[in-house]
């Protein structure tokens, strides 16, 4: 029969019981948790801001259109920072090449750049309406961005105005990022062609009249 231990003199602890524990050892794992809680979130906010301040703040993107030539896009990662990070990372990816502008309406916009078959993820909306202050206001000439009611819910689909008067129905409500600096008159060219066809009262064309972006590319050394 084996003896029994002595324990008087035992020198081992037993777990801790949190509840019961030292209140300056509960004091230091709050202030340990605490301090570790805002590390990760000005760690995040350095990442974001690393980030964002990688976007150019001024990019230049050049659309071939064939027969009806070529345009230069001026992209404003500055007042848009998201959009424009996104029609970069969408024009490096070549995703734009062969799709279609397949919209005109006189003396508004013409709009382009679907694949319905891309499973692409809407980006936050950079404008007014939508909590976001943005300079750029839908002159003739601009470049902005197509979506559904959604704010967030944008991805491709790009129009370009073609007249001062669409500032009253788009301006704080789409994400303007950039203008065109060469080729209005191919813009004009475009939507006039689009605008001799059938069309919804909308402006839409069927695919077989819709205009082909050839290529898209960043112009590294414009001007």
């Amino acid at each position: 029969m084996s003896k029994k231990r002595k324990n008087s003199n035992y020198k081992g602890t037993a777990p801790v019981n949190v509840r019961n524990a030292d209140p300056d050892v509960r004091k230091n794992r709050i202030i340990w948790i605490s301090c570790l809680v805002v590390a990760v979130v000005l760690l995040g906010a350095i990442i974001a801001a690393f980030v964002i301040s990688s976007i150019p703040k001024i990019s230049y993107v050049e659309m071939d259109f064939g027969d009806y030539g070529k345009i230069v896009i001026e992209v404003d990662g500055e007042a848009a920072p998201e959009t424009a990070k996104n029609f970069i990372d969408l024009v490096d990816d070549g995703f734009y090449d062969g799709l279609t502008i397949f919209r005109a309406q006189a003396n508004f916009v013409i709009q382009g750049g679907k694949d319905a078959s891309a499973n692409l993820t809407g980006i936050k909306g950079e404008f007014a309406s939508n909590g976001y202050d943005n300079p750029i206001s839908h002159t003739r000439g601009v470049i902005s961005m197509a979506r559904t009611n959604d704010p967030n819910s944008a991805t491709s689909q790009f129009f370009i105005t073609l007249h001062d008067s669409a500032t009253y129905s788009l301006d704080g409500g789409y994400a303007a990022f950039g203008h065109v600096v060469e080729g209005m008159d191919v813009v004009d060219a475009i939507a006039e062609a689009l605008l001799q066809c059938d069309s919804d009262s909308y402006g839409f064309v069927s695919d077989d009249d819709a205009i082909t972006i050839v290529s898209a590319k960043v112009l590294e050394n414009y001007k």
